[in-house]
Formats: structure tokens, sequence, C-alpha cells
């Protein structure tokens, strides 16, 4: 697989995210929001080397993705690839002894680690500035759209024509009204800086897909507001009503918090 774009989820859900990104050498982590021995954990079951990662990027600030961070650097010395308004609110997490320097990036702006070029995108988000990413190595494409409250036509136009997919479907909406979340949570998440339900990511996927799409990682899955089967069925039926040949040749893959996807060719 080293000559092919490869990923795995090690870690999705309101508890912790992280993915693991490889192609060729170039071995990237994104996000580290579990404590490092679940990390160290995710990457032996996909039999990674954590001493061989080459960089780690953050998607923004929020401890979902990085609590875990100083741990992973103090670890593996790793580059930080982040935005500037991410690094300003992490930054502290490091005492002056401990200065880590960050590769500040930006949104619409491709630049290229190792063999892998990524292309980094907005999010509608409650953070400084969260990214999503776009990875590409040989005409292949690979998307991380998580924690984003609406999906805007730029994320449509970056997204277009991906091979595979790490969609949030965080939540179902009856689900989320009717739960337990005080008010002002649940008008958070249903708001465009919150997270995508289950129905807006369907309408996400058939806006972006084409014939060339084959596996969707159904990510970032609230533990009290959505189900395997909610986010999976939500999908499924839209993916078939849109266009039911295209549907056959797309395998939905769920993810854990807890443990890693087996790595997956894109």
């Amino acid at each position: 697989m080293t000559d092919s774009l490869v990923c795995s989820v090690l870690a999705s859900g309101s508890t912790g995210n992280a993915v693991y990104v490889q192609a060729g050498t170039t071995r990237l982590l994104i996000d580290s929001g579990v404590s490092l021995r679940q990390l160290q954990v995710a990457l032996d079951q996909i039999k990674v080397d954590g001493n061989r990662l080459d960089a780690v990027l953050v998607t923004h600030e929020h401890s979902d993705h990085v609590k875990g961070l100083k741990a992973v650097i103090r670890k593996w010395e790793l580059p930080v690839y982040t935005s500037d308004g991410t690094w300003s609110s992490i930054s502290s997490m490091w005492k002056d002894e401990d200065a880590v320097t960050a590769r500040i990036i930006r949104a619409n702006s491709v630049f290229t680690l190792g063999q892998i070029a990524i292309e980094p995108f907005a999010l509608s988000h409650d953070a400084l500035e969260p990214l999503g990413f776009c990875f590409h190595f040989q005409g292949k494409k690979l998307v991380l759209a998580t924690d984003l409250g609406y999906v805007s036509d730029r994320i449509k136009q970056v997204a277009q024509g991906a091979h595979a997919f790490i969609l949030e479907t965080n939540h179902d909406v009856d689900m989320l009204r009717t739960g337990p979340y005080p008010w002002h949570l649940k008008r958070r998440i249903l708001g465009d800086k919150g997270h995508l339900s289950n129905e807006t990511a369907a309408e996400f996927l058939v806006d972006c897909l084409s014939e060339q799409t084959h596996s969707v990682f159904l990510a970032h899955l609230s533990k009290e507001n959505n189900r395997e089967t909610l986010a999976h069925d939500a999908l499924s039926l839209r993916l078939k009503d849109y266009d039911h040949d295209l549907a056959e040749q797309i395998t939905l893959r769920m993810t854990n918090p807890l443990a890693a996807t087996p790595l997956l060719a894109v």
C-alpha cells in the first residue's frame, strides 16, 4: 500500500479524534484528541510505528482534537501544521522551555508534505480558524470534513470528485431535539457553527461524489444524539435515491472512538 494514498480513522467521536494518512514514505497524523496510550494502541492496530510519523496537522483547538497533542509532540518531536487562529489557542499548552513552533497554513493555499499535496479549506465551526483538508497523491483524493455547521459552496467545490471521504455525521436531529442536552447546547449543535446532521451530511455527499467515489467514513458520531444505524441508513437511503447504481459502488464505513479502522487504499 505504500505506493497508494491510504488512511485510517484512529479514533472518532465526541470523546476524541485522530486520523492517519500515508502516501509513499510520508506519514501524517491529523489531530490528537485521545491519550498518547490510546493513540499508540490505534497505530499498533494498523502496524504503524509512531516514531516514523513526519508531522501532525491540527484542524482546530477543541479538546477532542488536541488533548493528546502535547504528549505526542514530546514523544515523537513532530512539527505542527495548523492555522494561525488555532495556533493562537493551543500555543499556551507548551511552557517556554518546551517551545514548539507551528508551521502556519491557510485555507485555499495548497502545500506539500513529503509526497502528499494538502489543500486546506475553511470550516464553519465555533473555533477560531478551523480547517478541513483534501489530500492528493498520484491522482487520488481524500477529503476530511468534520466539525462544520454547514457546507459552503467553497467546501463543495474543493470536495468534488473525491475517491474517499471522512465525513461528519454527528447527530440525528430528532434525537438531539428530544434528548437530554440543555437548549443552549442543542442550539449550538444545530447552528451554522455547530455540527452536521446525518441528513445534511447525506446532501453534502450527493453534491460532491462522482463515479470514482468508493468509500465514505461516517465520523464524529455523537454518543448521546446518534446511532450507527441512523447515520448509515440516512446516507444509504439518500445515495440510493440519488443514483442506485452509484450507491452500490460506495461502501459506508463506520468509525469508532476506541479503535482504528483498517487501512484503506484511497
